[in-house]
Order: C-alpha cells, then structure tokens, then sequence
C-alpha cells in the first residue's frame, strides 16, 4: 500500500537527484514524528558524493518539488520540506484514501508476490519424544507459526516441519529401562508421564551403577544396525509422543505442520553425508571420531560428525536434513527455529555445508530465540525444574475463565471466546518481545485490556466489530469524503504501512515487528474513536468513518491471523 506512496516520490526524485528509482525506493522511509509528513528521503549519501551540506540538497530540492506541485505535476503531493538532512513529503488525503481504499478490495490485504515460485521450509516446535513438551517448545512453535504465516504472507511456498528428537543415544536408554523395568509401569493412561519416569529412573540408577550408561549405549546402536525387539520399542515411544504433541500442538494452539520428519527419517540418509564429507577430505581422526576442524578465525571447537563407536550424532542427523530439504523437498531458504543455546551447533553445521562446497548454505538460517522468566511465585512449577507447555495454557485459560465471569459473566459463547483470548494473550506477550530477548512472564501485564497485550488488541477489534453491527449495513467500500481531521489522517496513514510491516518482519524474521504495529493501530483507533463521532454524523460523514472503522477492523483481524491468533466476535 504505502509502497505505491514510494514508487511516485522515487518517480518524482529520478531526474533531479540522478540515483535509480529502485535505489531511491530503498531509502525512502517513514518520519519519527507524524507531524514531519508521510515520507521522507535522507539526502545524506548524495550530500557526501556531491560534497555539498544535507540541509543545502534537501533544500534546493524542495525548491523544485515545491514547483512541480505548483504547476500540477505532482498533483499526489501537499508539500514538500527541508529538514536538515531529510526532505520530507506529505501526501494529499484524497491521493492516500484512493490508493489505501484501493488496496482494501483485496481478499488478503497486505500480502506480497515477491516470495512466489520459491519454497521455504520451515523447521518449528520439534520436541524430543518421550519427554512432555515445556515451555520451550511453547516459544518455538509460536515463534515458527508466525514466520511461517509471514513467509506465506510474501507469496512464498511454505513447508512447515515438525523434526522431531526421535533418534539418539536417549533412546538406548529408554529401551534397555523398558526392558528391565517397563512391566512395573502403566503405559495406557499417561504414556508420556511413564516414558519420562523411566528416563529419570535410568539416569538414577546409573549414578550408582556406571555401566548402564554403557548399556544404553550398546542398546542405542542395536537400534541403528536394525535389531527388531528395540525397534518396536522405539516405535512405541513415538507413536505415544505423537499423540500428546498433536494434542497440545494442533488441538490447543492450532500450530500447523505440513510434515512430521524426526530425525530418524535422516538415519538412511546419513552415510551419503558422510561419504560426501570424505570425498571432499573433510574428515579427519580425533581420538577415534570423525570430526571436521574450521580454521583459526571461526573460532569454533570441532565438528564431530561420528562417535567412536561409529554412532551417529546430532550433526550427522542436521547435514543430512539439510541436503534433504534443499534437493528433495527443493528449499530456497531453510530456516530453523530453535532456542540460541544452539547457536554453536547450527554455525557448525552451517559451516560445514559451505566448506562442502553447497553455494545455498548461505540460505541456511538459525533463528533463535531466549528464554522464559517467570516471577516468583506467580507459576508453580509442577513438574520438578521444569515449566511445561500444557500448564501455561491450562493457567491462562482458568485466569481469563474467571476474569470474564467478574465483566461479563451473560457473554455469549464464553467457553471459545474464553480459550481465544487466554490462548491469544500468550501468544502475543510472547511475539510482541525481541524473539532473540528473554521473556517475562506477567499475569497482571499479560492479561490486561488496556495495555500492550494481546487482549488489548482483540479488544479494539472487537469495538470495531461492535460498530459495524450498529451500523447496521455494509461498511461502503471506501470513504467518499474526505478524512480531514488530524485522527482520522494519523490512522488512515497508520493502515497504509501494513503491507511495509509484513514485508520487514518476514525479512528479519521478527514477528515483534508486526505485533508493535498492531498495538499503533489499536492505539490510533483510540484517538480516532474519542475524538471523531461515527455514529449519527451526518450520511457522507457517517459512512465514511464506518468505512475506516471497516478497515481498522480487517486489518487487525488479518494481522492477529498472521500470528496465529483469533478474533473473538465479542468480549
């Protein structure tokens, strides 16, 4: 929408400035303060290549926009201002209403084309079996699931992955336990819970006795050479993992995948990495491993790539995928949303691609993320150390259940509208942070309508949607008058960068990006609602408020949708 904005001022700036409109489209960009115009174009580079001062370019352009403006060729623009180094514009509001009310005719407002005939997979949530999912996976899943919505947003072919931690020394261990000690637990009720419980005992019991540490170790390479009674067991503990992760997953937060690929799907697949690694005499012996050493600079211990045992490792597995998803399932760009406590291990596996001679390894990307930090007292942990998925949800949904019963205790349909707010205000607080920040986990902040929460942002689409049905009839199509007043003017432009803001948080794989505009918007349609009358205006006014009132609403609506979360149609 705004792009269009920009492609007229790079239009209008070719000829006196000499630099390309592509080029100028680039530096184009938004003023701090509203009140500095709509656009502005820092004049600072062209300054330094002609030797003269910014405010002086900035002026002497002005000077011949201004001209144009007033003969008539510029018939878009209001003014145009030197501010120092920047020249700012400002638009006419006819000019950005036509090209914002334009743009809403659109089913999917704000998408892009610039992603189409390229695949991207996504790898998200990815627990290890036999383990409940904590909350962790909570932050990966909600995490991947909105930049996979953005990626979607810009025209890309999207693969979602589910790689599951279903291979690994862990479950030689599981299964030597189950072996000797499965008949004493049940199985039938709360699979995950036994699984996890005989982890813990194996572990326990190893303390005391160091040789089962071997034995697992001896069990876990059974289950790679084939053997039969192991690989039952191993199918066993997956197929119960399954189950609760799609529960959790699919059933509570509606995190979708397009292909549940656990590492053992690779274990076919790795020799060939390995064979390719030698080939290239990536290979080397240390102390009975195959490892790959990296030069000096890149400061990174080795890469092991198989155990002394001949035992694969989580390197061997990631090579593996990666040479999968880029040749078979055709990826352009492979992205792997997993916590920064990996960085170390995917700048390894990155690395060894590019020595290997793979060119696409540069499209290989870790997008990591920090922590929970929950403030004490406020969650109990309710198993052992560890803070799990399905007690966030089942805690937010009991606060917002007993928050509604207190305002709106008649509300129709409370049982959805209860799990849609409860599972939207988690969802938000954690994609309105930094990704790459720590999270602080605040009930009170969380939950709270008036502030920078996800209920605050349901909330005014909800305001929103209460007008419309007050209206009565269909919102029009666009404003027939012109939207003067300064509220009206701030959130029509507000609207406008929609399209600007999908863009750059898929490019930087930071949904927070979208999250804060949505907060501006609900924030500018707070202004407009107290200062400007909808209702009962006089017709041409009337309709063209509900007009704007319409496109708040869709906007925030699709936007809550990109980060995977609902719009109740009441609160």
């Amino acid at each position: 929408m705004i792009q269009t904005a920009k492609i007229q001022i790079a239009a209008l700036l070719n000829p006196l400035t000499k630099i390309p409109v592509q080029d100028l489209q680039k530096t184009i960009e938004k003023p701090k303060q509203f009140e500095h115009g709509h656009l502005a174009f820092p004049v600072f580079a062209l300054a330094k290549n002609l030797k003269i001062a910014p405010p002086q370019i900035s002026a002497e352009i002005a000077v011949n926009i201004t001209e144009l403006i007033k003969k008539g060729q510029a018939p878009f623009l209001e003014k145009a201002e030197s501010a120092g180094g920047f020249l700012n514009f400002t638009f006419k509001n006819s000019y950005l209403q036509e090209i914002f009310f334009t743009a809403m005719a659109k089913e999917k407002i704000g998408y892009s084309n610039v992603g189409s005939n390229k695949t991207v997979v996504i790898d998200y949530a990815s627990p290890n079996v036999a383990k409940p999912m904590h909350v962790g996976h909570l932050r990966a899943a909600m995490v991947g699931q909105a930049i996979r919505n953005l990626a979607a947003s810009q025209g890309y072919k999207v693969i979602g992955v589910n790689h599951l931690g279903d291979w690994g020394s862990q479950f030689g261990k599981l299964a030597w336990a189950y072996l000797e000690w499965g008949a004493e637990y049940d199985f039938s009720v709360k699979p995950i819970d036994s699984w996890l419980k005989l982890y813990v005992r194996f572990h326990e019991e190893a303390e005391k006795n160091p040789e089962i540490e071997h034995l697992g170790a001896v069990t876990f390479k059974k289950l790679e050479d084939g053997d039969l009674e192991i690989k039952k067991i191993w199918q066993k503990i997956v197929e119960d993992s399954l189950k609760d992760y799609d529960r959790l997953l699919n059933g509570l937060l509606k995190i979708k995948h397009d292909a549940i690929l656990g590492e053992s799907f690779y274990t076919d697949k790795m020799e060939s990495a390995i064979q390719l690694l030698k080939e290239k005499n990536l290979l080397k012996e240390s102390e009975g491993a195959q490892v790959v050493f990296f030069d000096e600079k890149e400061n990174m211990p080795p890469c092991i790539v198989k155990k002394s045992d001949g035992a694969s490792i989580y390197a061997t597995r990631d090579l593996a995928t990666a040479i999968y998803r880029h040749n078979i399932m055709k990826a352009d760009e492979l992205l792997y949303v997993v916590g920064q406590d990996q960085s170390l291990h995917f700048r390894q596996v990155f690395k060894v691609l590019e020595m290997a001679g793979f060119e696409w390894a540069k499209d290989c990307h870790h997008i990591s993320f920090g922590l929970y930090r929950f403030e004490e007292g406020k969650m109990s942990t309710r198993k052992g150390r560890v803070i799990l998925f399905e007690d966030v949800i089942t805690d937010a949904i009991s606060l917002v259940e007993k928050m509604i019963s207190e305002k709106n205790p008649d509300l129709e349909n409370k049982e959805l509208v209860t799990k849609q707010v409860a599972i939207g205000a988690v969802i938000f607080n954690d994609l309105v942070n930094d990704r790459v920040k720590n999270v602080l986990f605040d009930w009170d902040r969380i939950l709270n309508l008036e502030g920078d929460s996800g209920p605050y942002v349901q909330y005014t689409a909800v305001r929103c949607k209460s007008i419309l049905r007050k209206y009565g009839r269909p919102a029009p199509a666009q404003a027939t008058k012109e939207l003067a007043q300064e509220e009206e003017r701030r959130l029509l432009f507000q609207l406008l960068q929609f399209e600007d803001i999908l863009a750059g948080a898929y490019k930087q794989y930071r949904p927070n990006i979208l999250a804060q505009y949505l907060l501006e918007v609900c924030g500018s349609f707070s202004h407009f609602y107290h200062k400007c009358r909808i209702l009962g205006e006089p017709p041409e006014v009337e309709s063209s408020r509900i007009a704007l009132v319409a496109a708040t609403e869709k906007i925030l609506v699709q936007g809550l949708k990109i980060l995977n979360i609902d719009a109740p149609e009441a609160m």
